[in-house]
């Protein structure tokens, strides 16, 4: 009876502890949401004048969910921003998805879940309510430089990271999705992207590429893909460990393209990884150098100490003695 007991209050806890999750993931549902595109939002706040030529909400762009309500003059400034601000220089970088707040209980719930999603959810919300890439923003954004250049920031890095997505696949809340993994590298990016993401490093040659003074170590080409199509990652921050083995004083990552050497960039290295931060995915290539000791305006290569151990010790042994004597033959002069 006491083992059934056991089994039962076993069985109890196993389900409350895996119930939230299971919950989570059936949660959003978008059935009873209405969307907006930019032009039908342009043409309910009666914005007009707008140029959608180079604009279009296909393809992988920089997601930017819209929370708004009508005659919300913050709303429209906002709105007028993209119109005046974005479309001309951005146009093709980004898409944007509109939800009308007012009335719209559906709406209003997928706003809320969104906010928690990004631990920031509360009673009330300044509209607008923006989500650009892994970011939120509201309120009197349009008079808020620092906001703006955030906003283009993140359309500049062509980050294609869709919150919507992300609770649509079950994950309960912002995460650390920037550590990627292959082929015993790491890539860490500053920011968040795409939990469907996957990194590719393959191992090339280009020991025919050489740079100066440097030994050539090993080269890979690095891309991160979104099932078969690959993700452009630029003007973001990304860290890149690569497992070398050689150990030299100085090392250094060439970023090669067209079989050029079209920038060089410093590298540190620590407990068997090089590690170096760039901007963009590409190949790279690993090398390294012994550094030569600058003295006096002569160049000394770096040679192992010729004093050994053996020699220290030989004459630290002969100053002991000539000491011990000096001390023995003084006291016996003094008595």
């Amino acid at each position: 009876m006491k083992k059934n007991i056991i089994w039962i209050f076993a069985i109890l806890l196993v389900s409350i502890i895996t119930i939230p999750t299971s919950v989570f993931a059936q949660d959003l549902n978008l059935s009873g949401t209405t969307s907006e595109t930019l032009k039908e939002a342009f043409d309910t706040e009666g914005i007009t004048s707008y140029d959608l030529s180079n604009y279009s909400e296909v393809g992988n762009k920089v997601p930017i969910y819209l929370f708004r309500k009508n005659g919300c003059q913050n709303c429209k400034n906002f709105l007028t921003y993209i119109k005046d601000v974005l479309l001309p220089q951005y146009g093709d970088k980004f898409k944007v998805v509109s939800y009308e707040l007012s009335g719209n209980a559906s709406n209003f719930n997928l706003l809320n879940k969104v906010a928690t999603f990004f631990n920031d959810s509360q009673t009330t919300y300044a509209t607008p309510y923006v989500v650009v890439g892994d970011k939120t923003f509201s309120g009197a954004i349009y008079h808020n430089n620092e906001m703006r250049n955030e906003i283009e920031s993140i359309i500049q890095s062509n980050t294609t990271y869709d919150v919507i997505d992300e609770m649509l696949n079950g994950n309960q809340n912002i995460n650390n999705n920037k550590i990627f993994t292959d082929n015993g590298i790491t890539l860490t990016s500053e920011a968040l992207l795409n939990s469907k993401y996957t990194l590719k490093a393959s191992a090339i040659n280009l020991q025919n590429i050489i740079l100066d003074n440097f030994n050539y170590l090993t080269a890979y080409d690095i891309s991160m893909y979104d099932g078969m199509n690959i993700v452009p990652l630029n003007n973001g921050s990304f860290q890149i460990k690569i497992p070398i083995s050689e150990k030299y004083n100085t090392y250094k990552v060439a970023y090669i393209k067209n079989n050029q050497i079209i920038e060089t960039l410093n590298a540190t290295y620590e407990n068997g990884f090089v590690t170096f931060t760039t901007s963009h995915l590409s190949e790279y290539a690993i090398y390294g150098m012994n550094d030569p000791i600058i003295n006096n305006d002569t160049v000394i290569e770096k040679n192992p100490n010729t004093l050994d151990g053996v020699e220290k010790n030989i004459i630290t042994l002969i100053l002991g003695t000539i000491i011990l004597c000096s001390c023995t033959f003084l006291y016996k002069k003094l008595n």
